[in-house]
């Protein structure tokens, strides 16, 4: 009876393993924009219409570091450009790395001022893996 407890146990712990690694496994680097990067005169809501954005992917936006920078909104800052609606802090690296850790709607735009206008601005879904 002992035996068949303890292999449950075991089943059970390798089971759990075996989800914890499929999802860290799932996880993709997404670079925003491809070869093209960060930057303005770029449609990236048409580069992400046939891209999947899902827990645990990570966003890396790649620029010039002080030409750009990264800020997350709220759709209201998405719709009119504004960083007086930030979520969060201001991405600065010129390599940034943003980890999807929630699911719904995100919205990022460039912070500097004309920037967003003309079109560094990226809204996406999250969806489960």
């Amino acid at each position: 009876m002992a035996l068949s407890f303890v292999n449950v146990r075991v089943l059970f712990v390798a089971i759990f393993v075996a989800a914890v690694m499929n999802n860290i496994c799932s996880a993709t680097e997404i670079t925003v924009g491809d070869g093209t990067g960060w930057t303005t005169s770029f449609d990236y809501q048409a580069w992400s219409k046939d891209k999947t954005f899902k827990i645990g992917d990570t966003l890396v936006f790649k620029y010039p570091v002080g030409v750009h920078n990264v800020v997350e909104v709220d759709e209201n800052g998405f719709t009119n450009c504004r960083t007086s609606n930030e979520l969060g802090k201001t991405f600065t690296s010129g390599n940034d790395q943003i980890t999807l850790d929630k699911l719904g709607n995100r919205w990022f735009i460039c912070g500097i001022p004309g920037h967003c206008d003309l079109g560094m601005k990226l809204s996406i879904n999250v969806i489960p893996i």
